[in-house]
């Protein structure tokens, strides 16, 4: 096929390919679309297929016939473009432009991103000290104190918050003229469990009042009344009150002493068991935080010390990497995904993808400079720590004895996409260990032996697997050209 090619480097690791087709190739293609247009229409004075080259140009117009090749002549030319420039794209290349006469295609092409490491050798990271707060002990304590604090009998008057247990009998007062009628009970009620409420006081108003300061085993009697304009059914009447408190119990914490470390669990004797206890719980959740900001600080370091020059394509395969281990997430807790999270913060795919990329850049130049590490060190991976990684994902037992229903999933990982995914954990791992060794200014791991040198797995193609949970399989270089739409380019350009 006859065409000539130039490029053009651009920024940020892109390059312009210009692919011009020769004229003589164009007009070929021209006449093969007219016939076939042709063929598949009927055009007055001719039968189908029959009629002449001009005549069809006339009837349908030359950019509708541009438009019947332009897009499968475009896929076609850049594939051989690329063999013959010896192009290797990172990733999918866009169509930029399109004009028609002469036939010219212009397409931009991601390239491989270039990194330049910083002396990581040299690299000294300082580690921030790990402590324990007390105050975070303290915390701890009381929420101990919440969780097994309850209701308990107290030998004191009664106050608002406590729960009263009493046995209450109230009968309206018979007014004059009433005397020898039936006694309208209000209340009759044995063991009547009620809590003095001070925002939400008892009807008749002053009941929750007459209650207050009684002990248990106290008795009392008092009248009470309804207002006369009030809603209840009695009112404007006056009721007598008999009660008398069965119990009076308060809702408290237990005292932070040896008995609340009993309570908690049977290794704590004392008190300070329990808070020696809770101190090492935090000292290891906070050992775990200060290794995951160490590594931040490491490589934030890396990337800081070396020059990364990647295309835009690396930004954009990160956030669709995060989008859909996001969307992967949300449905795990049934729901619509992304769907429901842009419902709920009310943004547009667009908008949420904006707020997302400063994380997704930092994410990508961590990865490219591990990556780089991986290269630079020839780290690989033996089939001894693939084996050991599935067992690890499957959940295997003590033994390593994979089960019977885990089975056919480490099977997936041990072959095709799965394999790739554990061999570039398995990789990222011993870099991050590398220069975490460097940064301390400690002697750097030693990765092979003479032992497993034969097991090891290639490198060549693998990358880092991306700082975030999801697999990361965007990066596989794409060399086919997306240039869907063509047509209406072409027609643009009429």
């Amino acid at each position: 096929m006859a065409f000539t090619v130039s490029t053009e480097p651009r920024k940020n690791r892109q390059l312009a390919v210009i692919i011009e087709v020769s004229q003589d190739q164009v007009d070929k293609e021209l006449r093969k679309a007219a016939a076939k247009v042709a063929g598949q229409y009927r055009i007055p004075g001719f039968r189908k297929g029959k009629a002449p080259y001009h005549i069809v140009v006339q009837q349908f117009g030359l950019s509708n016939l541009y438009s019947e090749f332009v897009d499968d002549l475009g896929q076609q030319l850049f594939r051989d473009a690329i063999e013959q420039e010896k192009i290797e794209p990172y990733a999918q290349s866009s169509l930029e432009d399109i004009q028609l006469e002469p036939l010219v295609y212009k397409l931009v092409v991601p390239l491989e991103p270039e990194v330049k490491l910083g002396d990581y050798t040299a690299m000294r990271v300082e580690e921030d000290p790990i402590e324990v707060d007390e105050a975070e002990v303290e915390r701890r304590l009381e929420m101990y104190r919440d969780e097994y604090a309850g209701w308990r009998e107290v030998d004191r008057p009664s106050q608002y918050g406590d729960l009263l247990s009493a046995d209450v009998r109230s009968v309206i007062i018979a007014e004059a003229g009433e005397e020898g009628a039936a006694e309208t009970v209000v209340l009759d009620e044995a063991d009547w469990d009620v809590t003095l409420d001070e925002e939400n006081p008892l009807e008749p108003a002053g009941l929750d009042r007459e209650l207050l300061d009684m002990r248990a085993g106290e008795e009392k009697d008092f009248v009470l009344s309804w207002p006369a304009d009030g809603q209840s059914i009695y009112a404007g009447k006056q009721a007598q009150f008999h009660v008398k408190i069965n119990s009076v119990q308060s809702y408290e914490k237990p005292p932070l002493d040896d008995a609340l470390a009993q309570l908690v669990g049977p290794d704590y004797t004392t008190l300070e068991d329990l808070k020696q206890s809770v101190r090492e719980s935090l000292l290891e959740d906070e050992s775990k935080r200060a290794q995951g900001r160490y590594l931040d600080k490491v490589l934030d370091a890396l990337v800081e010390t070396s020059a990364l020059d990647y295309p835009p394509a690396v930004i954009e395969d990160q956030l669709d990497a995060m989008m859909q281990d996001m969307d992967q997430r949300l449905r795990q807790f049934g729901l619509d995904g992304m769907n429901a999270l842009l419902r709920q913060t009310k943004q547009t795919e667009d908008q949420y993808r904006e707020q997302m990329r400063p994380e997704a850049i930092k994410i990508a130049e961590r990865n490219l400079v591990i990556s780089e590490v991986i290269k630079q060190e020839a780290i690989e991976a033996t089939q001894e720590e693939i084996e050991q990684r599935v067992k690890q994902m499957v959940s295997a037992d003590e033994n390593g004895e994979i089960s019977e229903s885990s089975a056919e999933l480490a099977e997936m990982l041990r072959y095709g996409a799965g394999r790739n995914m554990i061999v570039s954990q398995v990789l990222t791992d011993k870099a991050i260990s590398l220069l975490q060794a460097l940064a301390r200014g400690e002697e750097p791991p030693s990765f092979t032996t003479e032992s497993d040198a034969e097991t090891l797995v290639s490198t060549e193609t693998e990358a880092a697997e991306p700082l975030t949970a999801e697999v990361d399989d965007a990066t596989e270089v794409a060399g086919d050209s997306e240039v869907a739409g063509d047509s209406e380019v072409a027609e643009d350009a009429k």
